[in-house]
């Protein structure tokens, strides 16, 4: 492919030789669990969040549901999730026991919607799910607001958002937890699945990392029932090398982002998500709206340059949640997203001249449709 939406060869590359070496001590030492690499990992990745402590779990998805446990999610509870969203987001409150209630997302930044989010509130809410979607933090200040005018807690989901800032307060530390993916397209991924849990609060991350592991409280002394999701060292391993090359990675992103905006500006019928104000946003995707998606996307993929759909669906309307209470609603904004966003190849290894060929096949896409019409 000419231009790749994405390209972890790219990324392994800069890393091949510190993460071999890891690795080499790792097998080595045997250490495969909860070893020295974790161990460096989850510090590094506390100060780096500004966060009371980290734990390492298996996945993003783990991270989440360990989170809700931690915060004390019991059979029935409810809470408020984004429409629009990545699955695992709404999935995580079911396999933690309890029900999500969709809320539609702000039409500027396709993130959670304050005033949505209150008219959801019932008797049964405990807690809100944030999301800081696409590397762009949500609105704090508003979903804090509902959180004390109605005794919940937040959680964010920050899965996308390795690097991003609200006010100068790193993402993972804003709420009372916080959940991350360290998938392997993600700002900071591992070349496997990890995950991991911040915040402020050590009562609650101590009962996360308890919870994480079948529920110990020192050596087979169980204080409740747990389950078994530890960030492995080989994984640990790999996020050492690459946390300190993520704010540089991340300022790459930024550039990125500002070259597409500068050649794309006025082209067709593009809008692009707002950047929150006093945010510093990460760009895990670079997501760009139009009412021709599906046929640019097709154009795109002739020309050789690959491009996503995040998401195709909101989540409302996924076969798994059919038999929800609200099914059947409406909510427009996710449901617009969900049918006119793409995200555009975006990752810091990306050159200049491979945006400028993405930007080019995208003027032509609208200057033949325009001919056309």
């Amino acid at each position: 492919m000419a231009v790749p939406y994405f390209d972890l060869a790219r990324a392994r590359q800069r890393v091949a030789t510190d993460v071999t070496a890891r690795w080499q001590e790792v097998l080595q030492s045997g250490a495969f669990v909860l070893g020295p690499e974790v161990r460096q990992f989850e510090a590094a990745f506390a100060e780096f969040v500004d966060a009371a402590d980290a734990i390492g779990v298996a996945n993003g998805t783990d991270a989440l549901v360990v989170a809700l446990r931690a915060l004390g999610l019991a059979p029935g509870d409810e809470v408020i999730v984004p429409a629009f969203t990545f699955f695992a987001t709404a999935e995580a409150v079911v396999l933690a026991g309890g029900q999500p209630v969709f809320a539609d997302v702000d039409a500027d930044t396709y993130n959670l919607d304050p005033e949505a989010a209150a008219a959801a509130v019932g008797e049964r809410t405990v807690g809100i799910l944030g999301v800081h979607l696409y590397g762009r933090p949500f609105d704090v200040a508003g979903l804090r607001r509902v959180c004390g005018e109605h005794g919940l807690w937040l959680l964010e989901d920050a899965a996308q958002a390795q690097g991003a800032s609200h006010d100068g307060q790193p993402v993972g530390s804003l709420g009372d937890l916080a959940s991350w993916s360290f998938y392997p397209s993600k700002n900071l991924g591992c070349f496997g699945d990890g995950g991991a849990i911040t915040g402020p609060r050590k009562d609650l991350l101590e009962k996360a990392r308890r919870i994480a592991n079948h529920g110990q409280q020192g050596r087979y002394h169980h204080l409740e029932i747990g389950t078994n999701s530890r960030l492995d060292s080989l994984q640990a391993a790999v996020l050492n090398c690459r946390l300190p090359l993520l704010a540089e990675d991340n300022a790459s992103r930024r550039r990125l982002a500002e070259r597409y905006r500068r050649g794309l500006a006025g082209v067709g019928d593009l809008a692009w998500p707002r950047d929150p104000d006093g945010s510093t946003v990460v760009y895990h995707q670079m997501a760009v709206r139009s009412a021709h998606r599906d046929g640019l996307a097709e154009h795109l993929q002739s020309r050789g340059i690959g491009s996503s759909v995040h998401y195709p669906s909101p989540l409302h309307r996924q076969p798994a949640f059919a038999a929800h209470r609200q099914a059947e609603e409406s909510f427009p904004v996710a449901e617009g997203a969900a049918r006119e966003l793409l995200c555009l190849p975006m990752f810091p290894e990306l050159e200049g001249t491979e945006v400028d060929e993405v930007v080019v096949a995208i003027g032509d896409y609208f200057a033949s449709h325009s001919a056309a019409g």
